[in-house]
């Protein structure tokens, strides 16, 4: 039997504040935690969970984390009104990417594709 490995089951942040950063991706980005402790929380997502971990030494960076979506412009007006500090969408080549920041500085996207 070989192995496969084909499923991406989790996607983790390491943050400093769990609570801080959970509490920014319920009340601004819109999501609904499916656990939350101290030093964990997981939000379900299509196909993965997108999770936070503590970790005191955690610094800003940029994560890899695309979030894809239909309307980019309309995502991004949400967003801004919502009070998160977003981008203006830019063209990529293949679609339109725009990025945003979670309290602690770390950054992901969003991407429409063209396609």
């Amino acid at each position: 039997m070989s192995m496969v490995l084909d499923r991406i089951g989790y996607v983790i942040v390491y943050v400093r504040s769990v609570p801080v950063v959970a509490g920014f991706f319920k009340e601004k980005i819109g999501l609904k935690p499916s656990y939350e402790s101290g030093d964990w929380a997981e939000f379900p997502l299509q196909g993965a969970r997108l999770a936070f971990h503590a970790d005191d030494d955690a610094q800003p960076r940029v994560t890899g984390i695309v979030f894809t979506v239909e309307d980019i412009h309309g995502v991004v007006r949400d967003l801004a009104g919502r009070g998160v500090e977003v981008s203006e969408p830019r063209d990529i080549g293949v679609g339109l990417e725009a990025w945003f920041s979670d309290p602690e500085g770390n950054r992901y996207s969003l991407f429409q594709p063209y396609s």
